[in-house]
């Protein structure tokens, strides 16, 4: 007699793909999945860094652009991994390599945060930037 895996047989089932609109089973009304946008951020930053700062929102409001005294802008999004990240154009008055705060890390076009995310609070947030903003301007 043949043992018994000699003859196993192995059946091979397809489900097909369920579409994702409907693997949702709930649609939350607008404003509720997030309590507030990036360009929320932005403006929070523009106070905490003081009254020479002001901030506007992007289109949509999925990016912001902080302003300070230096006249040069910087813009505020989420990049494609979901980092928060702060670009701009270097200006040569500005420290040639600053001190960032912890948690803050360089890249080509600017900094992000790799670490934070929504549930960390937007004044928490707002903080950061403010420190990472400081650090980039010497200021």
């Amino acid at each position: 007699m043949p043992a018994q895996d000699d003859h196993l047989i192995t059946a091979v089932t397809t489900v097909p793909p369920v579409p994702l609109r409907k693997l949702r089973m709930h649609s939350p009304a607008p404003g509720v999945e997030y309590p507030f946008s990036i360009s929320d951020i932005a403006h929070a930053t523009a106070l905490i860094l003081g009254p020479d700062w002001g901030a506007d929102a992007g289109h949509w409001g999925i990016c912001g652009h902080l302003f300070g005294p230096d006249d040069q802008p910087f813009t505020l999004l989420v990049d494609i991994e979901g980092d928060l990240c702060l670009t701009y154009d270097r200006e040569d008055r500005w420290p040639e390599s600053p001190q960032l705060p912890r948690g803050v890390r360089e890249f080509c076009a600017g900094v992000f945060l790799p670490d934070v995310c929504v549930t960390d609070g937007l004044d928490h947030i707002a903080q950061q930037l403010a420190a990472a903003v400081r650090a980039i301007t010497g200021r």
